[in-house]
């Protein structure tokens, strides 16, 4: 879409029918403090960058090291690849009440009003997710995210239908038919699709189109590079019932020098404003790119070397979350 939108000298959202809106809203995921008041405070610094809309994990590892708040068995528990339902790991009285606290404490130093998404509550079961997810309902967060992993659309309608706040998930599965499933069953109350593994621009927003049918919203899930968060940025332009784009870099200085973004700041006051240059509207910046690369491995040590490790499966290729 890059080198299409400049072979044609027009910006890549063109090809994927037009825009809808000049900037795209973009929220900040947070990572973790086990303290609330310092967590607070780490978000309460988004804030004062201009975001608008935030993200942050309330789940079984805020629970580690606390006797008396998880029913679990260890070595199922070291298992990352058992799916929740199999764990058979269970929050108990006083870890959803220590849960809440937390909860309570950043809603209360953070204000009422201000979005904040919920994510990574652990392998848990379906029971636990409700018990949980109604605990929390009364701080209307903006949405509980991957509580179960998709594949189970079932259990999925079943933690909608019983708690008061959106639920969303999305940014593992690959190309339309699975989220047509999941709202056909009235599973969701968010698609979260993943641009870099959805199927790129054009089917990405053909998942949010068929989501609208639904009147269902878009959010976009992201956790990459410059690139594919420009990529996202082209394809929310396009897609009418778009909400906000996932943001993981805003802790990282040289994030935005990757890439040259007409002479400006890349996210400003929580958004990031549409480029009317052709393509993506960027440039990479090789030598920032260089600066950052991961050490260098057996398999991969250099600048644009063979990605053929990548053609093989590792521990951590899941289809969920």
């Amino acid at each position: 879409m890059d080198l299409a939108g400049k072979a044609y000298g027009v910006p890549s959202y063109m090809l994927a029918g037009g825009k809808y809106r000049d900037r795209i809203k973009v929220y900040a995921d947070t990572p973790s403090e086990q303290d609330p008041k310092q967590m607070a405070a780490r978000m309460q610094t988004r804030i004062d960058k201009g975001y608008q809309f935030l993200k942050m994990d309330v789940g079984i590892n805020l629970l580690r090291g606390i006797e008396g708040t998880l029913i679990q068995d260890p070595a199922v528990a070291a298992n990352p690849n058992l799916m929740h339902p199999f764990t058979a790991t269970q929050i108990t009285q006083k870890g959803i009440e220590h849960l809440t606290e937390y909860a309570r404490v950043i809603r209360e130093q953070l204000g009422s009003t201000i979005p904040i998404a919920i994510d990574h509550f652990g392998h848990i079961g379906l029971d636990s997710c409700i018990r949980l997810g109604r605990a929390l309902d009364r701080f209307t967060f903006a949405w509980y995210e991957d509580m179960l992993p998709w594949q189970f659309p079932k259990q999925m309608k079943a933690i909608k239908d019983a708690v008061e706040t959106p639920v969303c998930t999305g940014e593992d599965i690959y190309l339309r038919q699975e989220f047509k499933t999941l709202l056909d069953e009235d599973c969701v109350s968010y698609v979260h699709p993943d641009l870099a593994t959805s199927g790129g621009i054009l089917e990405t927003k053909r998942i949010g189109d068929l989501a609208q049918e639904y009147g269902v919203p878009m959010v976009l899930h992201q956790a990459g590079s410059p690139i594919v968060a420009m990529a996202n940025v082209h394809c929310a332009a396009a897609t009418e019932n778009f909400v906000a784009l996932e943001m993981h870099s805003v802790d990282l200085p040289w994030w935005e020098d990757l890439v040259t973004f007409e002479g400006k700041a890349l996210v400003e006051d929580g958004h990031i404003r549409v480029p009317e240059a052709p393509g993506l509207g960027i440039e990479l910046n090789e030598e920032v790119v260089q600066a950052h690369l991961n050490p260098p491995t057996p398999e991969l040590s250099g600048f644009f070397d063979s990605t053929d490790s990548w053609n093989v499966l590792d521990s951590h290729d899941r289809l969920w979350s």
